[in-house]
């Protein structure tokens, strides 16, 4: 771990699927011989660039602390291409592989350094573009977190889903989300742009504690104030939590001030730093 926050961006682009796919690469000035990469995949009507401002750059400046690569892939048309049947956007009728377009990111940065382990985050479509690679990439990541994103509910399921493998997996959701609501049922901004139906918060990580062999013997809760974290673990499984927090919207948990039509955000916690401590960076 580095005590400097200084790091350099890249814009590149990289020719998959027949078609030019842009993401960008958050380099730390100061970095270890196998550094690990984090893969951030933006939330709907997104892209990299806007999902790094939208998180006020506290993921830049936590993959500079930590000395840790940090990917920003865009989406086709600002969608990834997710989980759920009930997502009605271009990339679903184009077929987009951002599976494979994931693997070819991570092709690319072995090309140019040996790197480490590859672990990945997302925000709501970015949350279910991170839910495809634990099915559809199983293996391929070390640790997965996601933001404002649950399982969707078996007839919401995409044919031909893959079959997940033990991971780390964290969620951070908060209870006053209206888009993906914490109790679980449809999910969308209103009833002209609904994800069909979604599990809830709980029930989501119940999910992956059952693939990672953790059962309710292994279940522990604590609370403080706004803060509700469930967690899942036992010596030689990976572990799952999941980080309720009182009222929250829509959001990744920054201190930046994010639109009131998403809900209101929270001080409980930094997302970046909760991250980081997960995946044991810091």
């Amino acid at each position: 771990m580095t005590d400097q926050t200084s790091y350099t961006s890249e814009r590149l682009t990289l020719r998959h699927g027949g078609r030019d796919r842009i993401f960008t690469v958050v380099t730390p000035d100061i970095i270890g011989d196998r550094p690990d990469v984090l893969f951030y995949f933006h939330g709907s009507l997104q892209n990299g660039n806007v999902a790094r401002n939208f998180t006020g750059r506290t993921f830049d400046d936590m993959a500079a602390r930590t000395g840790t690569i940090l990917v920003y892939p865009d989406g086709v048309e600002r969608h990834f291409n997710d989980t759920r049947r009930g997502l009605r956007e271009r990339t679903r009728d184009l077929d987009i592989d951002d599976v494979g377009f994931t693997h070819a990111i991570v092709d690319q940065l072995r090309d140019r350094r040996d790197i480490g382990d590859i672990h990945a985050c997302g925000y709501s479509n970015g949350g279910q573009m991170v839910l495809r690679l634990l099915h559809d990439a199983p293996g391929l990541l070390a640790g997965a977190a996601t933001f404002a994103a649950t399982m969707p509910a078996a007839d919401n399921l995409i044919d031909g889903l893959g079959e997940p493998v033990p991971t780390p997996y964290l969620a951070i959701h908060g209870t006053g989300d209206h888009i993906v609501n914490y109790d679980g049922g449809v999910a969308g901004l209103d009833p002209a742009h609904t994800r069909g139906v979604l599990v809830s918060a709980f029930e989501s990580a119940e999910y992956f504690a059952d693939v990672n062999g953790l059962d309710d013997a292994d279940h522990t809760r604590r609370a403080e104030d706004a803060l509700t974290v469930d967690t899942w673990s036992r010596d030689g499984h990976p572990p799952v939590e999941l980080w309720s927090i009182t009222g929250m919207g829509h959001v990744v948990p920054t201190p930046k001030d994010l639109p009131p039509s998403i809900g209101p955000g929270t001080d409980a916690i930094v997302a970046a730093d909760v991250v980081a401590g997960f995946f044991g960076w810091e």
